[in-house]
């Protein structure tokens, strides 16, 4: 089984223009997010899926792989599937495919392993990310929360606040996704549904029509970088 990572970035960002090329550490989001998937040392390749000819340019020049997918596609997944059926032959349907979010800067090797376990001796199932969540983001609509049973299966999210349950805790979503490719395919197959198209939530849709999606829970309070704000907050803080 090979573990591939495919990072989408969108140019016209809905909640962030441009977001991708926003400056970090005096380099683009993108490669950021890269060189931490990179530096993990844990992924036969890395795939850098866009819609944007000037992300491609800035992605070439740092050297990374990229493929121009369509405009059309709608979220990450969408562009994920797109990209997996160009590079169809070069990826067999056991691989596992980790879609990282260009938002998400500092994930961290520990957690990337860590979902990798989840497929240990699963393949049917859609690994996912959440952490502890402190109080002004439960109110934060920009951050989507995540119900989980005490199996660390996901029941829900949303990006309003969720009650908690004798069986279920409520956490941050993380935005990082692992599926084998004959999931995902599949996915790709799904209709949108109108939950999904409310709350801007792709994972919705899997919940939906009945996926199991299961969580490996971090101690970090990750910051994704999804809006104005959240940008003012890193930048802030660093040195």
């Amino acid at each position: 089984m090979k573990v591939i990572a495919v990072i989408p970035a969108r140019y016209q960002s809905s909640r962030l223009t441009n977001k991708p090329l926003i400056q970090l550490k005096g380099k683009p989001l993108i490669q950021v997010t890269y060189e931490a998937v990179l530096n993990s040392e844990l992924f036969d390749t890395i795939y850098i899926a866009t819609d944007s000819k000037k992300i491609k340019t800035i992605v070439d020049q740092f050297g990374a792989q990229c493929v121009l997918t369509s405009k059309k596609n709608k979220n990450g997944t969408e562009r994920c599937v797109e990209l997996i059926k160009i590079l169809d032959n070069q990826i067999a349907n056991n691989d596992l495919i980790i879609n990282i979010q260009c938002d998400e800067p500092f994930i961290q090797k520990s957690h990337i392993q860590k979902i990798i376990t989840l497929f240990s001796n699963k393949s049917d199932i859609i690994g996912t990310i959440v952490s502890p969540i402190n109080k002004t983001d439960i109110t934060d609509a920009s951050v989507v929360k995540a119900s989980v049973h005490i199996n660390k299966k996901i029941s829900d999210f949303s990006r309003n606040n969720i009650r908690p349950t004798n069986h279920n805790k409520i956490y941050k979503h993380i935005g990082i996704y692992a599926y084998k490719k004959h999931t995902l395919l599949k996915l790709g197959e799904l209709k949108c549904v109108k939950r999904e198209l409310d709350e801007s939530l792709e994972q919705l849709r899997w919940l939906i029509n009945d996926y199991i999606i299961k969580c490996i829970i971090i101690k970090e309070n990750l910051i994704s970088i999804n809006t104005k704000k959240d940008l003012k907050k890193i930048l802030k803080n660093q040195p």
